[in-house]
């Protein structure tokens, strides 16, 4: 495959490359770890307790600050959690009794333990009726919905336009390689997506709605690429994998008024996929790489967004999104994260050419009857060394990249041992790009300062 954009020469490359990387099976080339758990209110003897029913129990991280908030329902609190994989202990709070417990992670149990003695429960108003008292309600007077999420965590009050620079906000980033089922040069500067997102619960904690923002940060792609979002229902984690299924056609549907109908819109080939963009030159507005060489451009000027409602919602389910490029003159040609199955508008006939090691078993798209563990194993879009065309983080700020025709080893030196390590060591190394102008692109000193 040749490039139409990638013209400038390669820049000498240290000896490490990207071919020599050996990554342990499973690696999703996440800095996430996404759980989904349950924790059990039991007295002061262990045993399971009522007593905080139609309470909520918040998780928040060791500061305080609110991941999601949940009703207590049977005595059991249902948690959503995406964050950063060095997270190991999160704060469970009640706030109608001020008690609270620090439990990790990856303890198999998870119990939050009340005090023989309970203080009393204040009398609380509900304006809306909902169950959910107003002092905990993001929507007080909608008896249809209850809490918000915002992601990336912790919980956020800013609008998630970026607008609001009065704190620094982390974002969630998705970088991907153009040139599937070919390896690339693994810049991973070939689309590059900022965004965030906000999930609505209702007061049975059911995923009712939501919505996103998404900014192009760099487009040093070789040819223009779409890029769409797939929902899921993640029913739960088996080990370190999500349960995933498909849902029903349009149980999803876009709010109207909500997004640019020039750019988004709902994909005709996939089932509750939204189509983001279908080009990435057209969607910016102005023509910028953002990857050191070629034009550069502020890419907050313009950004996408959309709303949606989940009709019928669904029940002791979340929302699990997983986004996927295609080219915009063969939409059947999709690149995904790594573990991630083609959508059913993809090309199978594509997988395990070239460099790609797909496999290629006919797959099961049923709704809400398949259900799939992510990754899957042995995974889709990779190579036979499980290598993706696409990484993905979260990073408190602007995101600097590595130059083009750099590869992200070169740009960032502490990639290597976090990717061998399977993310078990140098968890940031996003945080630490090598001090070299012609290495590493600072994609936020586009944006001028307010």
């Amino acid at each position: 495959m040749t490039s139409c954009k990638k013209t400038v020469d390669p820049i000498p490359t240290s000896g490490d490359t990207f071919d020599n990387l050996q990554v342990p099976e499973g690696f999703t080339w996440s800095t996430l770890n996404k759980s989904h758990f349950q924790v059990q209110i039991v007295d002061v003897s262990g045993n399971p307790s009522i007593a905080l029913n139609g309470y909520p129990l918040d998780a928040t991280d060791l500061k305080g600050n609110l991941l999601q908030r949940v009703t207590v329902i049977d005595g059991k609190a249902s948690y959503y959690l995406e964050l950063n994989s060095s997270i190991n202990d999160v704060r469970f709070y009640a706030p109608t009794l001020e008690i609270e417990h620090v439990i990790g992670l990856n303890n198999q149990t998870k119990q939050f333990q009340l005090p023989a003695q309970l203080k009393a429960v204040k009398v609380y108003n509900d304006a809306d009726g909902d169950g959910v008292a107003d002092d905990f309600d993001d929507f007080p007077s909608d008896p249809a919905l209850a809490y918000q999420v915002f992601y990336p965590s912790p919980y956020s009050n800013t609008n998630l336009k970026s607008g609001d620079d009065t704190q620094i906000i982390i974002w969630y980033y998705q970088m991907f390689e153009d040139l599937w089922p070919s390896k690339g040069d693994y810049d991973l500067n070939d689309l590059i997506i900022k965004l965030r997102m906000v999930t609505n619960f209702d007061a049975n904690n059911t995923w009712v709605s939501g919505t996103f923002d998404y900014y192009i940060w760099t487009n040093g792609a070789s040819i223009n690429l779409g890029c769409g979002i797939e929902f899921f229902n993640w029913t739960g984690n088996v080990d370190d994998k999500m349960s995933l299924q498909y849902l029903n056609a349009d149980q999803i549907t876009l709010v109207p008024g909500s997004y640019n109908a020039t750019f988004t819109g709902p994909d005709p080939d996939v089932n509750n996929g939204f189509i983001i963009f279908n080009n990435a030159d057209l969607a910016k507005g102005t023509d910028y790489w953002n990857t050191g060489v070629g034009q550069s451009a502020n890419p907050m000027n313009s950004y996408l967004s959309f709303s949606y409602n989940v009709t019928p919602p669904t029940q002791n389910g979340h929302m699990a999104a997983f986004m996927y490029l295609f080219y915009s003159d063969d939409r059947g040609h999709e690149i995904r994260p790594i573990g991630m199955p083609p959508t059913t508008g993809a090309n199978w006939s594509v997988l395990r050419t070239h460099d790609d090691a797909s496999p290629t078993a006919p797959w099961d798209y049923t709704p809400h009857s398949a259900t799939f563990l992510y990754p899957y194993d042995p995974p889709f879009y990779a190579t036979a060394a499980r290598h993706p065309w696409g990484i993905e983080l979260e990073f408190e700020g602007n995101l600097k990249v590595a130059f083009e025709k750099v590869s992200i080893l070169d740009a960032f030196p502490q990639f290597k041992d976090w990717a061998e390590s399977g993310a078990a060591v140098n968890t940031d190394w996003y945080n630490y790009p090598v001090n070299d102008p012609t290495k590493v692109f600072d994609v936020g000193a586009l944006i001028p300062v307010k």
